[in-house]
């Protein structure tokens, strides 16, 4: 087994998960035994999530995606990526807030909370949900050391989910300690919280750097094809990121 961040490992990482006897569920649910929250934060790349979403309805596990509404790299009110939200939620995945407080003039944690309410809102308004859970995009101290209450909504931050839970992530397209795949053979806790964040995964596993470079390759096709189907007076031109 080939660890790198491919769909096909993925596949064999969420395969291996089951295997071990774990049990995937939403932040909400208690299971008793094996239990893994399989987590997402979706900060730039809902096509690669929409395929991680598949891959797993395959293996019969749920999972639960962060959708970050203030995102520069997509917006979910295009029609394009409103379908991939709806197609996720259509595999019985869950979908929460990925909430950015820079986005906003929080001076308190009332003020934060306003806010947080107003995005999940916006969403259940959107996708015809009820969102319950969120998640926070690059967290600062006060989120990370306080195991802040959200009131109605659970926050994926909270002590609980890092002190009961053995936490794993690829952040910046790296494992703080091994791949999933390696962890799942050393790990006691009958609880895991694994987050993923779907940039980094594709069907050919690239290193960071050249997977960020990529996406922006795509992005900026994107854009040149919608520019040109919109303002006809625009002649369309090949671009490439170069170093």
């Amino acid at each position: 087994m080939k660890c790198d961040f491919s769909f096909e490992h993925y596949n064999e990482i969420i395969t291996k998960i089951k295997e071990a006897g774990y049990k995937s569920s939403f932040l909400k649910e208690k299971i008793n035994g094996k239990q893994i929250i399989i987590r997402h934060d979706v900060d730039l790349d809902l096509d690669a999530a929409l395929e991680m979403a598949k891959i797993e309805a395959d293996m019969g596990m749920i999972a639960c995606y962060f959708i970050w509404i203030n995102a520069p790299f997509y917006n979910i009110f295009e029609q394009r990526y409103t379908k991939i939200i709806n197609e996720i939620i259509s595999l019985g995945h869950e979908v929460g807030l990925h909430f950015d407080e820079t986005c906003h003039e929080c001076k308190t944690i009332d003020d934060m909370l306003f806010c947080i309410d107003k995005e999940c809102e916006f969403l259940n308004d959107h996708l015809d949900i009820k969102i319950e859970s969120v998640s926070f995009h690059r967290p600062t101290e006060r989120i990370l050391n306080s195991d802040l209450k959200l009131g109605k909504y659970i926050n994926t931050y909270s002590q609980k989910f890092f002190k009961q839970f053995k936490y794993i992530s690829d952040s910046k397209g790296l494992w703080k300690e091994d791949c999933m795949c390696k962890m799942l053979d050393n790990i006691e806790n009958e609880k895991i919280q694994f987050l993923t964040h779907p940039i980094w995964w594709k069907e050919k596993s690239l290193n960071n750097q050249d997977r960020l470079k990529e996406f922006l390759e795509f992005k900026l096709k994107k854009m040149n094809d919608e520019i040109s189907e919109n303002i006809k007076s625009y002649h369309k031109k090949d671009f490439k990121i170069t170093e």
